[in-house]
């Protein structure tokens, strides 16, 4: 493995790990939101998959992320999508035979790049939980949040959060400035940029895209997709991150056989 290096358009570091096959083919690995595509079991276990098949892999972190220097406080779709740029054009150094892996919202920043960039053309794309659907998504985890911090005994799902659904809280809440992710500060920018996207849109075909979800995936549901892939595998049991070994093992051949 090779450690690379390159910069965003502010000048931060960036970082990614190339696995080096002996072809022109290279497959490009985009984490989800606070993930990281560099040490992740996931992308590490395809990695060593598609090495034996003789394609390279380059996953790398987005700004703030992982082994990336920047500020992960204003993350937003379009400042990953021009990160996925530059990496883009490290990968292309390797191999000009170019295929995709995006977890989650690295689906979001897929498919925002084929629409700012409608020339270029991916071999394979493959979409891993894809969190398309920022618009009712957004709105389903507000409804979340909502019943959590209120400490209220109800049972959330994807078909019955409308009830409690609030627009006018919600979009105030869009623009609050004091929020908190998990391990960072986040602004609101990502959110007022997200609140009624639905990327899906943006696919204009989708014959070289293949979808893997798991049936319970209790983050991005898989009703929550407005589209339909005629290459999907749905991992029985399988929940957001699809990482676990049961669930690897009804994947990974297929994305293998698939990039291949």
């Amino acid at each position: 493995m090779q450690l690379i290096e390159f910069k965003n358009k502010q000048g931060d570091i960036l970082r990614g790990v190339l696995n080096k096959a002996d072809s022109n083919h290279v497959a490009v690995f985009l984490h989800g939101f606070e993930r990281t595509a560099i040490t992740e079991k996931k992308f590490r276990v395809l990695s060593e998959k598609l090495l034996r098949g003789n394609i390279s892999s380059f996953a790398f972190d987005f700004t703030g992320g992982g082994l990336s220097d920047g500020d992960f406080e204003y993350t937003t779709t379009q400042g990953m999508t021009g990160d996925l740029k530059g990496a883009l054009e490290e990968a292309k150094k390797y191999g000009d035979k170019i295929s995709i892996v995006g977890h989650s919202l690295g689906a979001c920043v897929i498919a925002n790049f084929i629409k700012n960039n409608p020339s270029f053309v991916f071999n394979k794309i493959v979409l891993l939980a894809p969190a398309l659907n920022q618009r009712d998504l957004m709105r389903f985890w507000f409804v979340l949040s909502q019943v959590k911090m209120k400490g209220q005994d109800l049972e959330i799902t994807w078909g019955n959060y409308k009830e409690y659904f609030n627009e006018e809280a919600f979009l105030k809440d869009c623009g609050r400035q004091n929020r908190m992710s998990k391990a960072h500060h986040i602004s609101s920018e990502y959110f007022l940029e997200n609140k009624n996207v639905d990327y899906s849109e943006f696919f204009n075909e989708t014959e070289n895209v293949l979808h893997i979800h798991g049936d319970r995936d209790a983050s991005v549901p898989l009703e929550s997709l407005n589209i339909e892939f005629s290459n999907e595998i749905i991992v029985k049991g399988g929940n957001h991150d699809l990482e676990r070994p049961d669930m690897v093992e009804q994947w990974l051949k297929g994305v293998a056989d698939f990039i291949k």
